[in-house]
């Protein structure tokens, strides 16, 4: 698995809970906890994501640079 993939993966999945803490806080199924803690994972998953695909460098990259 290539690292742009896990990265992509890391932005679905909070976006996922994103939607599911939005659902959550305006849904009948109000929680007072869940959602504050989907919001906070949600945040997390898509910095580390964004952050990820444009700080790390892949290895095919770095071995190019390093030449």
């Amino acid at each position: 698995m290539k690292n742009n993939v896990v990265y992509y993966v890391l932005i679905a999945l909070g976006v996922i809970a994103l939607a599911m803490a939005v659902w959550w806080t305006i849904g009948p199924h109000h929680h007072h906890f869940r959602q504050y803690v989907l919001y906070a994972v949600a945040v997390v998953l898509v910095a580390g994501g964004i952050i990820g695909m444009f700080v790390i460098k892949p290895k095919t990259a770095a071995t190019v640079i390093a030449e």
